[in-house]
């Protein structure tokens, strides 16, 4: 067999999903001739599909190297290099690319990648230059649409972001993103009103998803941070509730509204329903199968006789008004007897009735860990609701956890909240790990002067073990605005002392 034949049953192996049979034909087909670059091409193929980037990377480059005055060649290795991290290279060989010519669908695709690598890049300009490229190339495209939306928003061009978000919702009028799109740009305007209108749009007209639900929730934590009004955290529970009953959750989705619950009980003050809701988020299937309450039922009132007197008279004096005088006693003459010459006025129920079942389960083997993202997040939900609780022995506890955080900011507030919580249980080592978190922001600080979150933690260590002197000098490396706010922090502290 030679080069020629092992190609095309390379690419046919490909085109069938064949990955590995697929680079075995190509790599043979390239042992009989190395300066193909179809060879090289399929193995590229082939190794972009089973995600090993840095390798396809190699077989594109050597296709160009065979072929050097071929666009689509160089299309095909920028695009491995922006998926293997190289945006660098990506963006020159997608340069080199255009330079040459590539054929229409490559050239589309060549514009719509360098607007995705402008966007990672943060040259949002240059970005939205590229995808409009794409688009008079392609037409209307959602993908593209999205990605323009998006980065209007950015750029702060709301008017040309909503135009954008309403493209989609004519085109698309089912599909949710374009009424997201539109909410988002609304509601970082502030236009909280317009942002509720485009919701009520999807709800009368767009495939709801879990997006949406969320969405909600998260309009009425905005109101109710702007207002305060409560009823608005209601309003967020239930829709949470809404999520779990009609949108037929997965077992990860239905982690993240647990999770999302328990951020709303926080706000109201509650940290034993908040505690709760991330227990059921440890174990979501099982939670959801056997009906978790967000809202728990309220139990049925206790009536003693006093309350059943007073219903019969008011249930007599109802009677007397709708039937008149001797409507009761009308009323049983007219009921038929039975065999036994008495009369049934009560209508029998069923107590043998089956308990409802959701028609939606979830596996609750197949369930996976949750993901260290979601991990992060419940743990910092646990260690401010026991701190809430004052129960600080819990608190310092998930606070530990969250020191293993990979993220920055998790591992900032785990720090802290451990070293806290030890000064307000009156622990000896608190001390020592207040001096420990000092030195690890002091050092997060010298190794990034922008890190404005370790300054901020730093400084309220310092308000915690009385430096106030220490304090007041490290405001001076904040914003106008952050810094007067804890300089009033600390005048405060320095009238009464450290709050235990």
């Amino acid at each position: 067999m030679d080069a020629k034949e092992l190609i095309a049953d390379s690419h046919l192996a490909f085109l069938n999903q064949q990955d590995e049979t697929a680079l075995r034909l190509a790599r043979q087909a390239i042992a009989l001739d190395a300066k193909s670059p179809s060879g090289h091409r399929c193995a590229g193929n082939a190794l972009m599909s089973l995600g090993r980037h840095e390798e396809a990377v190699q077989s594109y480059s050597r296709a160009c190297g065979c072929d050097p005055g071929n666009g689509d060649r160089r299309f095909d290795l920028g695009y491995a290099q922006a998926a293997a991290g190289m945006l660098a290279d990506a963006s020159a060989s997608l340069a080199q690319a255009e330079a040459l010519g590539c054929t229409p669908e490559n050239l589309a695709r060549l514009y719509n990648l360098a607007g995705v690598i402008c966007f990672e890049t943060g040259r949002y300009a240059d970005a939205l230059a590229n995808l409009e490229k794409a688009e008079r190339l392609i037409g209307i495209d959602a993908e593209i649409l999205l990605r323009k939306a998006v980065v209007y928003g950015l750029l702060g061009d709301t008017r040309n972001g909503l135009l954008t978000a309403n493209r989609m919702k004519l085109i698309m009028p089912s599909d949710y993103r374009g009424y997201r799109l539109a909410y988002r740009l609304l509601r970082q305007e502030g236009r909280l009103d317009a942002a509720e209108g485009e919701l009520r749009r999807a709800r009368a007209h767009a495939s709801l998803t879990m997006d949406y639900y969320g969405d909600c929730v998260s309009l009425q934590m905005e109101r109710y941070r702007h207002d305060g009004v409560k009823e608005r955290l209601d309003v967020a529970l239930s829709a949470v509730e809404d999520a779990l009953r009609e949108a037929a959750p997965t077992a990860e989705e239905a982690a993240g509204c647990y999770v999302q619950a328990a951020e709303v009980y926080l706000e109201f003050g509650n940290p034993d329903r908040a505690i709760a809701c991330l227990d059921a988020a440890k174990n979501p299937a099982w939670s959801y199968n056997r009906g978790f309450e967000i809202i728990p039922a309220a139990a049925p009132p206790v009536l003693t006789e006093y309350d059943v007197e007073d219903m019969i008279a008011a249930d007599c004096e109802r009677i007397a008004e709708e039937l008149g005088e001797h409507g009761l006693e009308e009323l049983v003459e007219g009921t038929e007897q039975n065999e036994d010459g008495s009369r049934d006025y009560l209508i029998g129920l069923d107590d043998t009735l089956p308990r409802e079942v959701p028609a939606h389960r979830l596996d609750e083997e197949a369930q996976v860990p949750p993901s260290p993202e979601v991990t992060d997040r419940m743990n910092q939900l646990y260690t401010a609701a026991y701190t809430m609780k004052q129960d600080f022995k819990e608190a310092a506890s998930f606070a530990r956890l969250l020191q293993l955080s990979a993220v920055p900011q998790f591992n900032y507030i785990g720090r802290y909240a451990e070293a806290d919580a030890l000064r307000r249980l009156g622990a000896p080592e608190a001390q020592e790990r207040y001096a420990e978190a000092i030195h690890f922001f002091k050092c997060a600080m010298l190794k990034d002067p922008t890190d404005i979150l370790a300054v901020t933690f730093r400084i309220q260590c310092c308000i915690d073990t009385e430096d106030y002197d220490e304090a007041e000098r490290l405001c001076g490396l904040l914003s106008k605005s952050i810094r007067e706010s804890l300089l009033e922090t600390i005048a405060k502290a320095r009238e009464g002392g450290s709050e235990l």
